[in-house]
């Protein structure tokens, strides 16, 4: 895009108005924060990340910024880069030149984790620095306290990474002091407790961090661009308040040439701050963004939790609460996001799950994304194989996985029928959209039910294979994605009943007994106290917990494992679903007024509605206690619906099972099952594409 184009465009939408950051000018006010993607090989850039910020620098965005990238050996992890390493600037090279090629400007964050850096690093166990000697929140291990010359060593070592970035073509740096990571942690009284030079008062606690701006201002002189990351709020009583912040930001200027202000919020005491999901409520740092752009109105301020929806980027700039605005977790899902808002093309949303980004990079995985199955694979997967023609394709059934699947093929040029059972299109979706937090997924319905506008579709039809064999119109390939439903009582695990199963098999039917899909869809038949069986520990129970807990005053959650919802640790999501749970004051997003119990290592055997009582069994010690219950609630895995293909490939017709049918899982796993079966069949020829169509 030409510079004539940008300022002629700018003069109508201000989101595309270009901006002077330092001496560096960004081509429009759309900007992806920093975030881990876990990319990174022998501690330098890879190709997958090259092709990662290649691919949304093509589709419009104006700046990156591309962390986190470590200061010192101290807080390496493997799958970032060490950014004190000299031999890193090569591959920095190909990075920063495949993002300007594109017409974008990208800065590399600088960081050091402190006391939220695991105990044990890439060559083993290290001890863990931060400000103060605590216990991490992040990680449970005792920390010790930066002597003068770990401060030193630190300060230098900010300095050189800063060097071998801009070495690197990275149009500036930015250092990070939020997020409670080091620098961080010297500013914030949650963790600094010092009484030496750095600790106390406000001068002290943020001499550390300005060592840290001098030395790297020193080292990379004045024309590349040197910005901070700094909380603009910490949201605990505690710590720093909104006025704290500014006092701080304040305070470094004052001392410190500073390019820009890339704002954040929380920390890891409030690690749902720092990572929010869909149950944050949107626009959830627009006030704090605001203070700090009213009191800085000389520089460039980055707005991260200001906009309540991608539509609403251009509000941010336009209202003059931030000068740049981060929508990085919507670039994640749609790399052509800039380029739609600038169109108004339709653009495909994120859902703020936080599963196939933050979930899989906590589970040590490179980052994915629950709605795109392209992220981190966009050198293998942009571009399907050319097919040998048109292909008509069969999907059976219409929730996530068969849309996905729907959509996909019907992009690559073939013919498809889909056939729903119900008379909604969604599946299990409709489901999901009605838990509290997750109403977000109305937006995937939405984008999938409209990118399947050209497919046949059949509502309301229930099909068998001899149907599909016997069918006037042939077709060249069948995929199964019939889903799931709540599995029977006794649920085998690996082929052999547990005693958890097999104890809740022996529960009775009576009345007030429901199963996690009528618990979430007909609330109405729920009455407290309300008992939440869960032999399943994913968030698919987690959500479950809060439509029960949103319908009743009283609920008691028992749970096979011991611990509650076990398999959701990745998503940074528990502190958050627990606060709402339990009603914690001033939790965002938290449910009305109520009792919440969580009991581990029991199950449920027996249930009498007229007396009004469940009897517990305890899978540790077999013994058994009564509760009070008024309804139970049975959070059990799930199982796939069968679909009978035999007659399918009597014939030689290809089938492809995918989704829940394949195996009860995510939506992750339903819309990358889906992509990948639409892909295998490649992409249809252009020639044939009208012909098959008239």
């Amino acid at each position: 895009m030409s510079t004539d184009t940008v300022v002629s465009e700018a003069a109508s939408d201000p989101l595309f108005t270009p901006l002077r950051i330092g001496n560096v000018i960004v081509r429009n006010r759309l900007m992806q924060a920093a975030h881990s993607k876990l990319y990174a090989v022998g501690g330098r850039e890879s190709q997958q990340e090259i092709d990662y910020f290649a691919r949304r620098a093509e589709g419009g965005t104006a700046l990156f910024i591309a962390g986190n990238r470590f200061v010192h050996p101290s807080s390496a992890i493997r799958g970032f880069v060490d950014g004190w390493r000299t031999d890193i600037v090569e591959a920095d090279t190909a990075l920063t030149d495949a993002v300007h090629e594109r017409g974008a400007r990208i800065f590399a964050q600088l960081n050091h984790h402190g006391a939220q850096a695991s105990p044990d690093g890439p060559e083993g166990p290290r001890p863990v620095i931060s400000a103060s000697r605590m216990i991490s929140p992040s990680t449970g291990a005792a920390t010790i306290e930066a002597t003068d010359a770990d401060i030193a060593a630190f300060v230098d070592g900010w300095a050189l990474t800063a060097e071998n970035a801009i070495r690197g073509g990275f149009d500036g740096v930015e250092v990070h002091m939020a997020h409670g990571y080091l620098l961080h942690q010297f500013l914030s009284p949650l963790y600094n407790r010092r009484t030496d030079e750095y600790g106390g008062s406000l001068e002290a606690r943020t001499r550390f961090p300005l060592e840290v701006l001098a030395a790297v201002r020193a080292r990379v002189g004045d024309k590349p661009v040197v910005g901070i990351r700094i909380v603009a709020n910490e949201f605990d009583e505690s710590g720093l308040s909104r006025d704290d912040c500014l006092a701080i930001i304040d305070h470094l200027r004052h001392h410190v040439s500073i390019d820009y202000i890339n704002l954040a919020g929380g920390e890891y005491h409030q690690v749902h701050y720092v990572f929010p999901s869909s149950a944050m409520p949107s626009a959830w740092l627009r006030d704090d963004v605001a203070a700090v752009k009213r009191r800085n109105p000389d520089i460039p301020v980055f707005g991260v939790g200001a906009a309540a929806t991608v539509d609403d980027a251009r509000a941010v700039i336009a209202e003059g609460v931030a000068d740049m605005v981060a929508l990085t977790r919507a670039q994640i899902a749609d790399p052509d996001l800039a380029t739609k808002l600038r169109t108004a093309a339709p653009v495909t949303h994120c859902i703020r799950l936080n599963q196939g980004c933050l979930a899989r990079t906590g589970a040590g995985l490179p980052m994915g994304c629950t709605i795109n199955p392209v992220v981190g694979r966009e050198g293998q997967r942009s571009i399907p194989a050319p097919a040998s023609r048109v292909a008509h394709v069969a999907v059976i059934g219409g929730g996530a996985a068969g849309l996905k699947a729907a959509a996909e093929l019907t992009r690559n040029g073939h013919r498809v029928t889909l056939f729903e059972a119900t008379a909604q299109l969604g599946g299990q979706l409709h489901l999901a959209r009605r838990v509290p937090g997750r109403e977000t997924v109305q937006l995937l319905i939405d984008d999938l039910v409209r990118d399947s506008a050209d497919v046949d579709i059949r509502l309301e039809t229930r099909v068998t294979a001899e149907q599909l064999v016997a069918a006037s119109d042939t077709y060249d390939h069948v995929i199964i994605a019939t889903g799931s439903r709540p599995a029977q009582r006794g649920t085998s695990v690996g082929g052999v009943t547990d005693a958890a199963s097999a104890a809740l098999s022996m529960l009775n039917d009576a009345p007030g007994i429901v199963s996690a899909w009528q618990a979430v869809a007909e609330p109405h038949q729920l009455r407290s106290p309300a008992l939440i069986v869960d032999h399943d520990g994913t968030p698919y129970s987690a959500g479950v917990a809060l439509a029960v807990a949103a319908a009743t005053d009283d609920v008691r959650l028992v749970t096979r494992f011991d611990t509650a919802f076990p398999f959701i640790r990745g998503s940074q999501d528990r502190d958050h679903l627990h606060r709402r749970l339990f009603r914690t004051p001033g939790t965002p997003g938290s449910l009305p007024d109520g009792a919440f119990t969580i009991n581990v290592s029991e199950t449920v055997v027996d249930f009498d509605p007229d007396a009004e009582v469940a009897m517990l069994r305890s899978l540790a010690t077999g013994r058994e206690r009564t509760v009070t219950a008024r309804s139970v609630v049975l959070a059990t895995p799930r199982e796939h619906v069968p679909f009978e293909s035999a007659p399918l490939s009597e014939l030689g017709i290809p089938v492809s099972v995918i989704g829940d049918s394949r195996a009860p899982r995510t939506i992750d796993a339903a819309i990358f099952d889906g992509f990948e079966a639409a892909f295998a069949l490649g992409k249809a020829p252009a020639s044939e594409r009208a012909a098959s169509v008239s």
